[in-house]
């Protein structure tokens, strides 16, 4: 079963805050607690990113873009088995979302590509302590500088085309 975050979570940017903080002082030799917190992150995140893509439109530009990357970073988290029972993807903002002001939109941001930052770090040290880590598991490192990038408008991609029906993840 999976659950939705997005209409328990009152503060996406306090909680994304506290789960970079909890992947920084994740032991990198746990890789399966390494990419739960990462799941936990990319969930985080792209509520954050909903809610600033709503606040503005320089960051719904670049939401979109970034929204790609999320969900290919969703795809090699589920392959890797950290996408069972868990947080639910949003898809979208709850219909009753509140309109933040750019100032919480900029820092939600802010917070995205440090999380990105953060995971990227803990992802690569816990593939170099991995025994086996194979080559898939790669993709989550360069996909959170790819979803970092997409934020900070340094990299453009397509927009997202969902598989028909979406993973029962991303809801």
């Amino acid at each position: 079963m999976t659950v939705a975050a997005d209409r328990q979570v009152k503060d996406p940017c306090a909680w994304l805050s506290a789960v970079t903080l909890e992947l920084a002082g994740a032991h990198p030799a746990d890789t399966r607690g390494v990419l739960m917190t990462v799941w936990d992150g990319l969930v985080a995140a792209r509520l954050a990113g909903l809610h600033a893509a709503e606040a503005s439109p320089r960051w719904r530009a670049r939401q979109r873009h970034a929204e790609a990357a999320e969900f290919d970073l969703a795809v090699q988290l589920a392959r890797t088995c950290t996408a069972g029972p868990g947080l639910a993807i949003p898809a979208g903002l709850p219909g009753a979302a509140v309109a933040w002001p750019v100032e919480r939109a900029d820092a939600a941001v802010a917070a995205i590509i440090s999380f990105c930052a953060t995971a990227e770090t803990m992802l690569r040290r816990a593939g170099e302590l991995t025994p086996v880590w194979e080559d898939s598991l790669l993709g989550p490192v360069a996909l959170t500088r790819w979803l970092a990038d997409s934020w900070a408008g340094r990299h453009t991609g397509c927009p997202l085309r969902l598989p028909v029906p979406p993973p029962s993840w991303w809801r």
